[in-house]
Parts: structure tokens; C-alpha cells; sequence
């Protein structure tokens, strides 16, 4: 089981403005638990995790848990869900 960010996926919130982000309980800190009256989830199906979105039913598929914790804190930072910056 991966327990940490690779470096490609460190950098790439960094560049996003978060910073210190590097195992799965850091990235879970991070995210909310709503978006309105929506819960984000990760499920596991057979052999990969998959992350159910509220916009459009997103949903992506990764094979460890943190990837798709990431893939998902990804996402709420685009799309506005996770302030990000100095305050951070």
C-alpha cells in the first residue's frame, strides 16, 4: 500500500498553492466532508478505489486509496471547494 505522495503529485499541489501535503491523513484533513448538501466519497470496488463527485457524477478509479484521495482534493481546489494560499 503507497503511503505517501509521489514527488510529481507533491509538486503539482504545491503549484495548486497547498503546501506540506504528503501522506493520506494530510490529504484528509484537507477536504471537506460536504460540497452543499453533498458527502464526497471514495469507495473501494474490487481492486481500485473509485471517487464519486457532486458536479456532473464524477467519478475517477485509482488502484491506491491516497491517489484517489488526491485525485479528489485535486478537484475540490479547482473547482473552488478548498481554499488555498497564504492563509493555508
Amino acid at each position: 500500500m503507497k503511503q505517501v505522495l509521489s514527488f510529481k503529485q507533491m509538486k503539482h499541489l504545491q503549484e495548486l498553492g497547498l503546501y506540506h501535503i504528503y501522506t493520506l491523513q494530510d490529504i484528509l484533513d484537507k477536504l471537506p466532508c460536504f460540497i452543499g448538501n453533498q458527502v464526497l466519497t471514495i469507495q473501494k470496488l474490487a481492486d481500485s478505489y473509485t471517487c464519486l463527485y457532486m458536479e456532473s457524477y464524477k467519478i475517477t478509479e485509482s488502484k491506491e486509496l491516497i491517489d484517489a484521495a488526491y485525485d479528489m482534493l485535486c478537484w475540490c481546489i479547482e473547482n473552488g471547494y478548498v481554499k488555498v494560499g497564504k492563509k493555508e
